[in-house]
């Protein structure tokens, strides 16, 4: 006989017990010793609030809409679904230990924080991997960039959604999410159509002209030639082939997170905290882009932080603008073009103001610009440098990568799939779960300053990401007993929507996916949600 499905509530409480074991091992690993009462929430009924959203204030028009509706569909069942390869429950125990600390803060600046309590819901926290597909928007303009973007982006060589068969049996996956890098390839494989004339309404057609021209390469051989080009391929290994190659033995023997002090020691007094939150009037520069970098950056400007997004065009005119509008919320946006003398200084004059600044573009991309870390610490020796890029610093720390990259490259494709039918996991949990083990890292090095005035260099990586959901699925097979640092509850979540609503003088009215925490000690964070283009530096919110 078989065994009878589980409940959503069964699902659910595995989850939230997975989610307390991975709490305690990210305690450990960063040394945090968590002060406030905690709670995992598990709640059913998220099911049925979730799944009316597949096509619920869908931002993109005509066939579009039902394109995302699919992706929405899928991406919400996963989320009440047990998974192969955790993710929800390292989510879940991240985003919450992020809290902690942001509330340790709070108390060291002076803040009431006497009695506070952290909830943190499973099913909002599974959300977080899927954020970038249930926000939604009114600016027409954006809708429409938003609409080329993705059609130009869900193409043939998306290799979050198509692998492909090499000479010598294996499957390989492309990464090219921006044109530029779509146009290497192509020339590199010696397609006889224009890069640009991939797009998602020929996709049937040149997966079928793709595989024809992979076929005649061995995987590792075809990796190599698109890194060599400038663009990023991966090959599809299982867990044992990553952890045999050089890059993978290198990445495994790293931390998690490294949080290093550097610089210089300069304690200053930020002020007692605001209604805003803890990290009300810390200036964070963002050089972030697309998701990962992002990612951390949000849950700064969450616990209100002032996060300031460089951008080299305003916010219409991003070619990534499918996968950017997520990252935007809480933050403001000023626009500086960095072949321009006078723009340039300006961003110099922003690192010098900075406590803290974030970077995830590839490893050395800014050093021309005379923006490289060590040019970084020279303006501002006490700055906290928090940076993410894919493979660590490692013999292929200059390469670049991304999320389903890392998800494919270090065999959780495979584990959550099989070899020969790798399943890429839901959502875009490599750009999000490194993100928010980035911003956990910061936080822990944003305390340490405000306790002695230490300056820090904070890193990891998509492929270190990666390699925590082998170790955290592994600890979770062991069925582990936890002690009782944290509860798990049956109630309903603080948020009873999927998403949050700011008003947004670029974009208007924005609905961004609810967070995943709820805290007592600062119970409106949705205040630090707005998103605001064309700034000229630093501006703090208006107190409420």
């Amino acid at each position: 006989m078989s065994k009878p499905e589980k409940t959503t509530e069964q699902i659910l409480t595995e989850k939230a017990k997975q989610a307390q074991v991975i709490y305690e091992d990210l305690a450990r690993r960063f040394g945090i010793e968590p002060k406030y009462k905690t709670e995992f929430l598990v709640d059913a009924a998220t099911e049925k609030v979730f799944k009316k959203n597949y096509l619920a204030e869908n931002p993109f028009p005509h066939f579009i809409k039902f394109v995302l509706g699919k992706l929405r569909k899928k991406a919400v069942n996963k989320l009440f679904e047990q998974e192969k390869v955790l993710q929800t429950p390292v989510v879940a125990a991240a985003l919450t230990l992020c809290a902690q600390v942001a509330t340790e803060i709070g108390a060291l600046r002076g803040g009431s924080t006497d009695g506070a309590v952290i909830s943190s819901d499973i099913a909002f926290a599974g959300l977080q991997a899927i954020r970038l597909y249930l926000a939604n928007h009114t600016e027409p303009k954006f809708k429409n960039k938003r609409l080329e973007s993705a059609v130009n982006v869900d193409n043939a060589f998306n290799g979050s959604f198509y692998k492909y068969k090499t000479k010598d049996g294996r499957y390989i996956s492309f990464h090219v999410y921006y044109q530029s890098q779509q146009e290497k390839l192509a020339a590199a494989l010696g397609t006889k159509k224009p890069s640009e004339k991939f797009t998602l309404l020929s996709t049937g057609r040149d997966r079928k002209y793709l595989q024809s021209l992979v076929g005649k390469y061995d995987a590792e051989e075809l990796e190599e030639l698109a890194f060599s080009c400038g663009a990023c391929a991966s090959v599809l290994r299982t867990r044992e082939e990553w952890e045999e190659s050089e890059v993978g033995k290198a990445v495994n023997a790293m931390p998690l997170v490294n949080i290093q002090p550097v610089g210089e020691k300069n304690k200053r007094d930020y002020g007692k905290p605001t209604v805003r939150g803890p990290l009300s009037g810390i200036k964070v520069l963002d050089l972030t882009h697309i998701i990962a970098g992002p990612a951390c950056s949000r849950i700064l400007a969450e616990y209100g932080a002032d996060v300031l997004l460089v951008r080299r065009g305003k916010f219409v005119e991003q070619e990534q603008a499918m996968l950017e509008l997520d990252g935007w919320a809480g933050k403001n946006s000023i626009q500086l073009d960095f072949k321009e003398p006078e723009q340039l200084e300006k961003c110099k004059q922003l690192i010098r103001e900075a406590d803290v600044i974030t970077y995830s573009y590839q490893n050395g991309c800014m050093d021309k610009f005379g923006l490289s870390e060590e040019d970084i610490r020279a303006l501002n020796p006490n700055v906290i440098y928090s940076n993410l890029f894919c493979f660590s610093d490692t013999v292929w720390k200059q390469r670049p990568g991304w999320a389903p990259c890392a998800e494919d490259i270090t065999g959780l494709s495979t584990r959550n799939g099989s070899k020969e039918n790798p399943v890429n996991l839901n959502g875009v949990p490599l750009d999000y779960i490194p993100g928010f083990f980035l911003a956990l890292g910061t936080l822990c090095a944003l305390k340490k300053k405000i306790e002695d005035g230490s300056a820090a260099k904070v890193t990891t990586s998509l492929t270190r990401g990666a390699c925590y959901l082998h170790e955290a699925t592994d600890l979770c097979e062991k069925g582990l007993e936890v002690d009782t640092k944290t509860e798990i509850a049956f109630k309903p979540f603080a948020y009873p929507h999927i998403r949050v609503y700011a008003h947004s003088p670029s974009l208007g009215l924005i609905g961004f996916p609810s967070p995943a925490t709820y805290n007592t000690a600062y119970p409106d964070p949705v205040m630090n949600m707005r998103f605001e283009d064309g700034r000229e530096g630093f501006t703090a919110q208006k107190e409420v």
